[in-house]
């Protein structure tokens, strides 16, 4: 199964963002700071009482889709080129709030989602520009 460093594209309407990659600018995800979004989702599992008698009726469980945050640091070479990022990376998500996207890994496993939750860029120093922002998917990884 892949992880948060397996992470390559997100490919969108409004433009593919490129993670991890090996030099240049790039937006390098930090999986410590990453949530959901990868494994198994939430398991929805109806369980109802047996009407009189003991035990429970078990209906049908389901694994429900998934939710999380990625996050990391934007590595630029000038504040023009990491301002030109923060903006790509907010059209991008912006162009998957009513359609999906696609996030891809170096194993070739993709995933389908979309925006959902916002994109905020935090400063770590002068210098230093985090991102973080939220996905949803209908299926878990």
């Amino acid at each position: 199964m892949p992880g948060y460093s397996d992470i390559t594209t997100l490919a969108t309407g409004g433009g593919t963002i490129t993670f991890n990659a090996a030099s240049g600018n790039t937006y390098l995800i930090d999986p410590a700071r990453c949530t959901g979004i990868i494994g198994t989702g939430e398991i929805r599992n109806p369980v109802d009482n047996k009407g009189q008698t003991a035990g429970f009726l078990l209906h049908d469980f389901f694994e429900k889709g998934a939710r999380g945050v990625l996050a990391g640091v934007i590595i630029a070479d000038t504040t023009a080129n990491r301002n030109t990022m923060q903006t790509a990376l907010k059209t991008a998500l912006r162009s998957i709030l009513t359609t999906t996207g696609t996030l891809s890994f170096s194993g070739g496993e993709t995933l389908a989602v979309q925006f959902d939750l916002a994109c905020d860029f935090p400063a770590l120093s002068a210098n230093v520009k985090l991102f973080q922002f939220g996905l949803v998917s209908a299926t878990a990884l």
